[in-house]
Parts: structure tokens; C-alpha cells; sequence
């Protein structure tokens, strides 16, 4: 079973984790040409059946709750690190580690 999930939020949508089934790990922001892009968050899973709420921001849409079974799953911290870094490739598109808190309901 795996134990971590990567959500994002962007300037269009907003991933919330504030949630009793998961637990905060870290976050690390998107820049791409200096403009923050997305903001992926890497989330302890502690329940399987939890839903990741997922709110609009830059668009109106309805609020939708989605199943976690839908996300990328991770068995360990570094396999998702490995992923979000793979975009950090020069002065124009880097990632930046922040500190973890989660995302306001």
C-alpha cells in the first residue's frame, strides 16, 4: 500500500489539504521565468478512503471531491522529490522547497 500522495494547486485551482486523513510532509513551489507556477504538496496518506477536495480559484467552478484512488501515489518521500525536481532544470524553471502547512478550507 502506498503511504505518500503529490497534490498541486495552481492559479486556477486550489488542492485542499487540510485534512484529517492526511498529514503534511513538505511543499515546494513551481517558478517558471520568476512567476510561481503551482505549489505541489507531498501528504502522508492515513486512510485510503479519504477525498481530496479540490476548490476553483482563478475559474468558478464547483467545489469537487475526488477519491484519493485517483491520485499518484508513492511508497517513500524521495520517489516524489525525484518527480517535482525533474522540473528544476535551470534559472527560468526551478523549484523551491517551503515550509510545509496546509491549504485553508
Amino acid at each position: 500500500m502506498s503511504q505518500y500522495v503529490m497534490l498541486s494547486t495552481t492559479e486556477r485551482y486550489r488542492t485542499v489539504t487540510d485534512n484529517p486523513n492526511l498529514e503534511m510532509v513538505a511543499n515546494y513551489d513551481y517558478y517558471f521565468f520568476g512567476k510561481k507556477k503551482t505549489t505541489f504538496s507531498i501528504c502522508k496518506i492515513k486512510s485510503q478512503n479519504t477525498r481530496i477536495l479540490i476548490q476553483g480559484v482563478g475559474e468558478v467552478f464547483p467545489d469537487n471531491s475526488i477519491p484519493l484512488k485517483v491520485f499518484p501515489k508513492f511508497e517513500t518521500t524521495e520517489e516524489i522529490e525525484r518527480e517535482i525536481y525533474e522540473l528544476d532544470i535551470d534559472k527560468d524553471s526551478r523549484v523551491v522547497k517551503t515550509e510545509a502547512q496546509a491549504q485553508p478550507v
